[in-house]
């Protein structure tokens, strides 16, 4: 249960060394840099001393030139996404690179990146105003449309002396008492009905000008809309067979635009290389501003664990003629970064622990006490040996050919323990595949005999509620707290392993009874003991013994390894029966091969999700919650945050 040792680390230098002190520091990997210039009280003194250490210029223009190549490869993705192989997809493989020539490239790069953005830039400007021509002709389009009858050209709709011409809508219910209500008022007047569509009729208008207000006021009434087109000449039937010329026009344009930026392609990998150099010193950039300096020197603090402090001398003094590496443990009570550190067997399943957060540095590491209860509950939520077996050659195929990242390559090895799992316990008490083959189940089926697998998972959840109730114990004690171990583990200990004796095995009934009597008793009088009043201990020493119903939930919680095991075996045999009914022709065995195919991998995909996240559940909830302090800070060194290039080190090349 390690958590690393960390120290406190002061490093001093002059400012002609600052680049290359910062080249090592982001290159070793293990410095977490802090912030001389927060506020707290044990920057105040430094803050009396030196300045800020800030390169607010050179950060911004980093920034500027990373956003120009961001936009570069997000409009080649866009438009010409990198093919990959599956395999690809999932790795994160890198192309390695020695510092020296990564460095000596970034101007070469920097050129590319400058033609490749500008070029690209002229086809974004040019799409987008082919986008904007597109919506203006959709959209006149659709205003054109339902006019396409229309024989009289738009540019003669219009005003003249005598007479006022006009394109309408208005309801086509109107249209009847709209006609007789023209007529009414202007007896030379005349509406044509031009089309109907979606209760709304679309009317060419005619009428004397001196009759307009009344008419106006007339077409109110019936909710008549004007209808105002832009600047056009000819039909609505020639403008939209016009509109659709210029769409297909915009389409060449655009395809045209889009073949220009894919001769761009060919330098994605520059420009993925230059992305990486930019933010290698964009990072160093902005943890200077975390730095104090003088006139001829800068001061820099973070923490490192114990074991990579001489590595970091090491490659300081190798490198710098000025640097002082100064040192301490930390302070009593002092809030120091985590960073957890197992022997192999564990240091996968940290992957979950750091799911939940992060332990507290004065705390202890729940990784290896939680591994052993993980990979049996997550076999015993699976049940199938067939499961097991896909579950865990995948996750070595993945541990053998893609070159993940740290936390993918502990995701697969915790996969692989569970798969390893699943089949041990798929052997003992489920089958494979859904089936009772190869000897299975070797001691009961789960199926058949589920009371017997509630009582063997309750018996487990006992096992590891008890486990972490001796961590506590354990750790009260490291810590001198001798009686709180006593009071608030040995007494629980007593209490519920009585009631367990005096329900469930009758032959030590009495035995059981005068150890709850006594559990109880020492509850009674000993939770109690912070409170100021003898009336107050008795009171919270009472209500303490309701803490009884939170064991008995956390208990019966563990239920959900026999509900999840039994899910997993009666979908797979469902999926069998169902499959073993189309058997007899050979459309039958085909639609048969489908089913189970289809049928045991969603199987496996939805129940080795569910084995997975209730598993760790049980650890969060039932487990953590006996022994766990949590609100601890992750530890993160200042190193390369690089996602196309492995940058090797100087004293990494000749390995």
């Amino acid at each position: 249960m390690a958590i690393a040792k960390m120290k406190k680390v002061y490093l001093i230098a002059h400012q002609a060394e600052k680049d290359n002190v910062l080249a090592i520091l982001q290159q070793v990997g293990v410095l977490e840099v802090g912030d001389l210039q927060s506020k707290d009280a044990e920057n105040e003194v430094w803050a009396e001393m030196v300045e800020s250490d800030q390169e607010q210029e050179a950060l911004q223009d980093l920034e500027s030139r990373l956003s120009e190549v961001r936009f570069s490869l997000d409009f080649l993705h866009r438009y010409y996404p990198a093919k990959k192989s599956l395999m690809d997809s999932l790795g994160s493989a890198k192309a390695s690179i020695a510092v020296d020539e990564f460095s000596g490239k970034a101007a070469k790069w920097a050129q590319i990146s400058d033609d490749v953005y500008k070029a690209l830039r002229k086809v974004d400007e040019k799409l987008m105003s082919l986008r904007n021509e597109e919506t203006r002709l959709h959209n006149l389009k659709l205003q054109l449309a339902p006019w396409a009858k229309l024989t009289a050209p738009l540019e003669e709709i219009k005003t003249s002396l005598a007479v006022q011409f006009e394109l309408g809508v208005l309801p086509s219910a109107e249209l009847g008492r709209c006609r007789e209500a023209l007529i009414s008022l202007a007896p030379e007047g005349y509406l044509e009905e031009v089309n109907v569509t979606s209760g709304e009729a679309f009317v060419f208008l005619a009428y004397a000008k001196e009759s307009a207000e009344a008419v106006q006021a007339m077409l109110k009434q019936h909710n008549y809309n004007k209808q105002v087109f832009p600047p056009l000449t000819g039909t609505p039937a020639e403008n939209l067979a016009k509109i659709e010329k210029d769409l297909v026009e915009a389409s060449k344009q655009r395809e045209e635009a889009l073949a220009g930026a894919g001769k761009q392609v060919e330098h994605r990998e520059s420009m993925n290389f230059y992305y990486d150099y930019l933010v290698m010193e964009r990072d160093k950039k902005q943890v200077v501003g975390n730095f104090a300096r003088t006139g001829n020197s800068f001061i820099v603090e973070g923490w490192i664990r114990e074991e990579d402090l001489p590595e970091l001398d090491k490659r300081l003094s190798a490198a710098c003629d000025t640097v002082e590496v100064v040192s301490r443990n930390p302070l009593e009570g002092e809030f120091f970064p985590v960073a957890l550190e197992n022997k192999k067997t564990f240091a996968p399943f940290e992957f979950i622990t750091q799911l939940y957060g992060t332990p507290s540095p004065h705390g202890l590491d729940p990784t290896p006490a939680l591994t052993p209860f993980f990979i049996v509950f997550f076999g015993l939520c699976m049940t199938d040996a067939g499961y097991g077996v896909v579950i865990a050659l995948l996750a070595a195929l993945g541990l053998w050919k893609l070159k993940l990242g740290d936390t993918g390559r502990k995701l697969m090895w915790v996969l692989l323990a569970g798969g390893l799992s699943t089949i041990v316990f798929g052997m003992l008490v489920g089958g494979v595949f859904g089936a009772e083959i190869l000897g299975a189940p070797y001691l009961f089926s789960a199926l058949v005999d589920p009371i017997r697998m509630l009582i063997y998972a309750l018996a487990l959840g006992v096992i590891q509620i008890f486990y972490g109730m001796a961590i506590k114990a354990w750790w009260s004690i490291r810590e001198g707290k001798i009686l709180d171990a006593i009071f608030d583990q040995g007494m629980w200990y007593l209490l519920i392993i009585g009631l367990i004796l005096l329900g469930a095995v009758p032959d030590f009934a009495q035995v059981g009874k005068v150890m709850s009597i006594a559990g109880a008793a020492g509850l009674v009088l000993t939770q109690g003991r912070t409170q100021p009043t003898i009336i107050k201990k008795l009171l919270s020493g009472v209500l303490s013994l309701y803490d009884i119903t939170g064991y008995l939930s956390d208990v019966l919680s563990y239920s959900r390894l026999l509900a999840l095991g039994l899910a997993t075996g009666v979908i797979a045999l469902a999926i069998n029966t169902m499959a073993g009914l189309l058997a007899g022709s050979v459309v039958g065995f085909i639609v048969m091969v489908i089913i189970l195919i289809g049928g045991h991998t969603f199987n496996l995909v939805i129940n080795t999700l569910g084995s997975y996240i209730h598993s760790s559940r049980l650890q969060y909830i039932e487990f953590y919650n006996r022994f766990y302090e949590g609100g601890g800070r992750t530890f993160v060194p200042f190193r390369l945050n690089t996602r196309h290039v492995e940058v090797q080190p100087k004293w990494q090349e000749n390995k």
